[in-house]
């Protein structure tokens, strides 16, 4: 699966989906982009899709704690969804599962979902 970011508003959030490894090299790609449309706005809720992610590293779990301090800055409010087990494995390792919210769905099933967002 190619490396690609693309993101969308829905409904006043920021939505961010992540396709392939979040890597050292994915990360060194995405962090700049990222940064920038979080600021760009003062988002106050960013969901960050990870349905397509197949694997994170150390770098990938510093990228999302990273944008979680900057939105945390504007008085906002990070969700990461479309965790797959082994992701969520390393997430619940690092941490991380406990100040940010997690779902196993993703953005379009968190929608339909009873999820108050």
């Amino acid at each position: 699966m190619a490396k690609k970011i693309t993101y969308k508003i829905v409904d006043g959030f920021l939505v961010i989906k992540i396709d392939g490894d979040l890597d050292n090299m994915a990360t060194f790609q995405y962090k700049t982009k990222l940064c920038e449309i979080i600021k760009l706005n003062q988002f106050k809720q960013v969901i960050i899709d990870l349905s397509n992610v197949t694997f994170i590293d150390s770098s990938g779990i510093g990228l999302l704690l990273g944008r979680y301090n900057q939105v945390k800055q504007y008085g906002g409010h990070l969700i990461l969804c479309g965790i797959n087990k082994q992701i969520k494995k390393t997430i619940q390792i690092t941490g991380i599962a406990s100040i940010i919210d997690i779902y196993e769905d993703g953005f379009e099933q968190l929608k339909k979902s009873e999820v108050v967002l």
